[in-house]
């Protein structure tokens, strides 16, 4: 086969556009072809052509991330009585390896209460230290059970960022219907207001657990059962682009 140029007149069309002796279409793809070669950008549009019809459509690509597990930390929502006497609903970490409690400034500004002025010196992993000026003594109580307590809280600007990090799928978890979960929204990033640490941990677990391979560990306590341990994996979108792309249909010539 023979490459096509200005002299070829074996054909017997006519082209509609520059009136050679070859088929419209052939021109179009020449023109087509030379426009990606050389165009430096990517919404090109066709020149109007007889039969040719022209669409600019927006695409849109997720990119995600590699799936992975996630651990999940036990949190509860507590109601925490504030300065008129009237409770409000805090969301708490459980923190088995905390020798004390904290609440978050924030916290204690919405609750409006009375604070003390007590220096307390916070040892964290790789002997990080920081320390606070201040503590303030709170009442909670549970609202599934009659439990409830007062603890004294050192007042940190802030505990630890959105827990959990991300939202979990739990469609698959199948949780028990019979149980009052502590924190129904424990699968949803939030704020933590406050952490209760070790001496509090153990006096309200209860010995009743709940596990299935492969999920978080359900654990009964004084405040509504408690989802944490590892998570099946979960894959997330972590960005979203946009491309335009530009769609040329051609109707067919009639002569």
């Amino acid at each position: 086969m023979q490459s096509f140029n200005k002299d070829h007149t074996c054909s017997k069309q006519v082209c509609h556009k520059c009136q050679n002796k070859h088929h419209t279409l052939l021109h179009l793809d020449s023109q087509t072809q030379a426009t990606n070669n050389g165009s430096p950008t990517r919404n090109n549009q066709f020149a109007n052509t007889k039969g040719v019809t022209n669409a600019n459509v927006n695409t849109y690509h997720a990119l995600k991330s590699k799936p992975k597990n996630h651990t999940l930390l036990a949190t509860t929502i507590v109601e925490v009585r504030n300065k008129s006497g009237q409770y409000v609903p805090c969301r708490a970490l459980l923190d088995s390896g905390s020798q004390s409690h904290f609440i978050t400034e924030r916290c204690v500004q919405r609750l409006r209460l009375p604070r003390t002025q007590t220096h307390t010196s916070i040892q964290g992993i790789s002997n990080v230290n920081t320390s606070t000026g201040h503590s303030v003594s709170i009442h909670l109580r549970s609202r599934h059970t009659d439990w409830h307590t007062t603890l004294d809280c050192a007042i940190l600007p802030n505990i630890t960022g959105m827990t959990p990090a991300t939202k979990l799928n739990t469609t698959d978890w199948k949780i028990p219907t019979d149980i009052k979960l502590a924190d129904e929204h424990f699968h949803q990033p939030g704020n933590i207001d406050l952490l209760i640490g070790a001496d509090l941990f153990y006096e309200i677990s209860s010995p009743g657990g709940r596990t299935r391979p492969g999920l978080p560990v359900l654990q009964e306590t004084a405040l509504g059962w408690t989802a944490a341990g590892r998570t099946p994996p979960h894959t997330t979108p972590t960005s979203t682009t946009k491309d335009n792309v530009n769609h040329a249909s051609r109707q067919q010539e009639t002569s």
